[in-house]
């Protein structure tokens, strides 16, 4: 079971602060110059056209002992971020980035620019307009923002470890311990990983399609 709940630590913290960053990244691009939107987008987008094991490499040069958030981090703490579960946090939040990103980016952009004067009209802060008009009126991109992220996290295998490791007990995610359990020659483990797996990417899948089918059992 340890595999299973260090999956779900990970997943869980890294979907929280990467849809908090897609969140308000989209907000504020939303009203950015185009110019300056383009070049953050490009940035935000650049770990879908990376192979996996290349993000965790660049993670890895970045977050090591001799890199430049590792070294500083270890001058204050004297504790090293790679081959720990925060540094499979980091990696993992890199990776659904920009899928959570292009879901919340859609979500805003479908909004009617009236609702918004609307807001302004009536007295409402920017935040309160976020708030009470725009989030509502977003759902659906937000719960399939969260449904592939979630999915696309639980299924990381390339990029976490390199930084994170393969370590029972401490860092060994359900991915890494199917390969350490083929590795070894250990099938009827690795069956019983696989079908854990299979069992909440259906339940994934199901919920993702139940969100795409609710706007269309609205209109009928």
């Amino acid at each position: 079971m340890f595999p299973l709940l260090i999956s779900i630590k990970i997943v869980t913290v890294s979907l929280f602060i990467a849809f908090m960053l897609t969140l308000f990244l989209g907000w504020k691009l939303s009203k950015t110059n185009e110019k300056y939107k383009k070049i953050i987008e490009c940035i935000i987008m650049i770990p879908i056209f990376f192979p996996p094991s290349a993000i965790g490499y660049l993670s890895l040069v970045i977050l090591g002992r001799n890199g430049f958030v590792g070294k500083i981090f270890y001058y204050f703490f004297q504790e090293r971020i790679i081959f720990t579960w925060g540094a499979g946090v980091i990696t993992t939040i890199i990776v659904i980035l920009p899928i959570m990103y292009i879901n919340i980016k859609n979500g805003f952009s479908s909004i009617d620019d009236i609702y918004i004067e609307v807001g302004k009209e009536m007295g409402a802060s920017k935040f309160q307009i976020l708030k009470f008009i725009q989030i509502p009126m977003m759902k659906k991109n937000i719960y399939s923002s969260l449904i592939l992220g979630f999915g696309r996290a639980f299924g990381e295998f390339g990029a976490i470890i390199l930084v994170a490791g393969n370590i029972p007990k401490k860092t060994q995610t359900m991915t890494m311990a199917l390969y350490s359990a083929v590795e070894t020659g250990d099938y009827s483990e690795a069956n019983k990983i696989i079908l854990i797996i299979g069992i909440i990417s259906l339940i994934t899948l199901v919920l993702y399609s139940y969100v795409f089918n609710e706007k269309n059992r609205y209109k009928k």
